[in-house]
């Protein structure tokens, strides 16, 4: 008798709790708007297994639903638009799109990566506040860690540049002429701005979704920065 009476309020507690009270870290905070897997060959022969998750923050607060839109403009009509060739046989132009969660305390992450041909990759990270109902902004992210913009450009932008070198590290000088490179690495640093998404990352990393200039394919890649790692 005494079990039950127990289990009984318990139960009762575990019901007035605001939902919020369980937010984080939980991975229910997180359901997915669309969940396929299979294969699939086009009309010309093109076959390939295809993957396409799409994430959403699990709650009817005004400011998730409103990123929940946002994710599924994004990421969710591209996957409509994939299901809809396959219907006609038609060939893809994107295979895979996935998902990863970060926690910081109430504060959500979701980073989302989906492949087109060509080898691009579409990167976006989306943050939530399940404590606040606000979306975690970049200037938010830089204050609660005490980091000026001033210092978390400069870092952006010297690694960026070290990338970017990197990249084109096997250019001779006659290659470097013909494709630009002193053009393209001024391009590459100043798209470097409060305008790129960053998010944190499993271990505290401040993560950027930075476009690095590309000698050949797209006009530019996106690539996954962490401005304040050294070595």
């Amino acid at each position: 008798m005494k079990k039950l009476l127990s289990f009984v309020l318990t139960l009762c507690l575990l019901l007035t709790v605001s939902p919020l009270a369980f937010a984080a870290p939980q991975t229910s905070a997180v359901y997915e708007l669309y969940s396929v897997d299979g294969y699939y060959e086009d009309s010309v022969g093109n076959a390939e297994e295809y993957s396409y998750h799409v994430p959403q923050f699990f709650s009817y607060a005004p400011v998730a639903e409103e990123i929940n839109g946002e994710i599924a403009e994004r990421f969710g009509r591209r996957i409509e638009h994939q299901l809809e060739s396959m219907d006609g046989g038609y060939s893809l132009w994107s295979w895979h799109t996935e998902w990863k969660a970060y926690w910081n305390g109430a504060q959500l992450f979701l980073l989302i990566t989906a492949d087109e041909n060509g080898g691009f990759k579409d990167y976006a990270a989306y943050g939530y506040d399940f404590e606040t109902d606000k979306r975690v902004t970049n200037e938010m992210i830089l204050e609660q860690l005490g980091i000026s913009e001033e210092e978390y450009l400069e870092n952006l932008r010297e690694k960026t540049q070290l990338m970017f070198e990197d990249m084109c590290s096997k250019l001779s000088e006659e290659a470097r002429s013909a494709v630009g490179y002193d053009t393209l690495l001024e391009k590459t640093l100043s798209w470097q701005n409060m305008d790129e998404q960053i998010y944190i990352d499993e271990f505290g990393n401040i993560i950027t979704i930075a476009k690095i200039a590309s000698i050949a394919g797209a006009e530019w890649y996106y690539h996954l920065v962490t401005p304040f790692a050294y070595g």
